[in-house]
């Protein structure tokens, strides 16, 4: 599945075939219509792709305000927070949407290195979880080592669970104070970001 699914409707193909090429060339994957193959079931297709990017980059113009396929995507991925809407012409925004900043691209000419490019890869990084340039082999592995980090700083916790006191004055009810506290010790020890000192340790104290 793709970092990022391009939503657009196909008379600008001419239009929007040079911001996929421009967002592939910084390292992203990129899913767009003529991905489709013939034969192919391409609802489902278009559903999958869409569910499974991690942004959606809905291009805005004044064929695309009109198409409800393009409206619906839109709709579905700033539902789950994943759209990140450019449009030309100073097209006016289908209502839903237009409270939501949208990047202008009169400018950008095909330029990689202009404002608006440079805009929509900032937007683009952390709903992808890696910046422009990045290969995705390289992005999972910077994730992996974080993960690691944050685990080892978790592991440096440790807790230490004190003997509860029989309060109830009868000697025989001894096992019962015992076992509460033997029970929190094995629930605790199942979360593996916790340290947690052995039952004997524990109630040597």
């Amino acid at each position: 599945m793709a970092d990022i699914f391009v939503s657009y409707s196909r008379t600008d193909r001419a239009r929007v075939a040079p911001l996929v090429a421009a967002l592939e060339a910084e390292g992203w994957s990129v899913w767009w219509d003529p991905e489709i193959s013939p034969g192919q079931d391409f609802d489902s297709l278009i559903a999958a792709e869409l569910g499974s990017a991690s942004a959606v980059l809905v291009v805005w113009t004044p064929t695309s305000v009109s198409s409800r396929w393009v409206r619906g995507e839109a709709r579905e991925a700033a539902e789950r927070g994943a759209l990140v809407p450019v449009r030309f012409d100073e097209v006016k925004l289908p209502i839903d949407v237009r409270a939501l900043h949208t990047i202008d691209l009169d400018a950008w000419r095909e330029n990689p290195q202009s404002a608006e490019f440079q805009e929509i890869m900032r937007a683009l990084s952390p709903l992808t979880g890696r910046s422009a340039g990045m290969s995705r082999a390289a992005a999972a592995e910077a994730s992996s080592t974080a993960q690691s980090v944050v685990r080892e700083r978790a592991r440096q916790i440790t807790l230490c669970v004190l003997p509860f006191a029989n309060m109830s004055g009868d000697a025989e009810q001894e096992y019962f104070s015992d076992g509460i506290s033997e029970d929190v010790i094995t629930d605790l020890s199942k979360v593996s970001a916790i340290a947690i000192t052995a039952r004997n340790t524990a109630f040597a104290y």
